[in-house]
């Protein structure tokens, strides 16, 4: 299963408390979306506008090894995707899900993929929340 960026709805129930965003993107908006994922038990907090889609049974098109990592290759669309271990590991196979992130830097537009074993795509923050700058730090 394949979901984007528009699969997702407000949800009461999973409202966290307390976050800031800067003031720019505040002004905009009354909550931020934000997409968990759990690799290894351990928890991945993303802001939804950063999450270009989120693959369910992901298949590896190949493997390659990267400064002594092993990564993995997905195939999306007309894109390659690495897929790499968020805590600096190995990629021994193909997770549960891959959430794929989108970023630019220096006007050029990237993707990579982080492996889950959960994603829970449902998360909305109020702007005053106190993790908002965490979140959002490295895509704003």
């Amino acid at each position: 299963m394949h979901r984007t960026k528009r699969d997702a709805q407000p949800h009461g129930d999973n409202i966290m408390r307390d976050i800031e965003l800067p003031d720019s993107i505040s002004k905009l908006v009354d909550h931020l979306n934000i997409v968990q994922l759990f690799w290894q038990g351990i928890p991945i907090q993303l802001p939804r506008f950063a999450v270009y889609a989120i693959l369910d049974k992901p298949v590896f098109d190949n493997y390659f090894y990267r400064d002594g990592r092993k990564m993995a290759l997905i195939r999306v669309d007309r894109y390659q995707i690495p897929v790499i271990d968020p805590f600096r590991g190995n990629i021994e196979r193909p997770p549960a899900h891959v959430v794929i992130i989108s970023h630019i830097r220096a006007n050029r537009f990237g993707l990579y993929g982080y492996p889950a074993d959960v994603v829970q795509d449902d998360i909305y923050l109020p702007p005053e929340h106190r993790s908002v700058k965490r979140i959002i730090r490295d895509f704003v």
